[in-house]
């Protein structure tokens, strides 16, 4: 499973993200080197296609927002839902659950 963790410098909230997302993979016997991405500038962020920092994607796809014609790439800094409260980075509940949709799909398409 390819994960890739992209962030740019300045942003408070990649380190715990990445935290979230180790503890996330071993919690759910997920072996998956993650490739950490730094987002130079704004053009860096068009070109890879960034959503804000911290984002995850697995298998390409960013894990919470589907993208469009219409999705804004850019410099900044991300919230995610987390329960009942909002963060910048995902919770660990919120990435096993997306690793978990992701694993049970590879699963059917085998």
């Amino acid at each position: 499973m390819k994960i890739e963790l992209l962030y740019f410098d300045g942003c408070p909230n990649h380190e715990q993200a990445l935290q979230n997302l180790k503890e996330a993979l071993k919690e759910t016997n997920t072996e998956s080197e993650i490739e950490i991405i730094k987002v130079n500038n704004p053009e860096d962020a068009i070109a890879k296609r960034f959503l804000g920092s911290p984002s995850i994607r697995i298998e390409g796809k960013d894990m919470e927002i589907k993208e469009d014609n219409t999705t804004e790439y850019s410099m900044r800094c991300r919230r995610y839902h987390n329960g009942d409260k909002w963060q910048g980075y995902p919770s660990k509940k919120l990435i096993k659950d997306k690793l978990l949709l992701f694993k049970n799909e590879e699963m059917k398409n085998e």
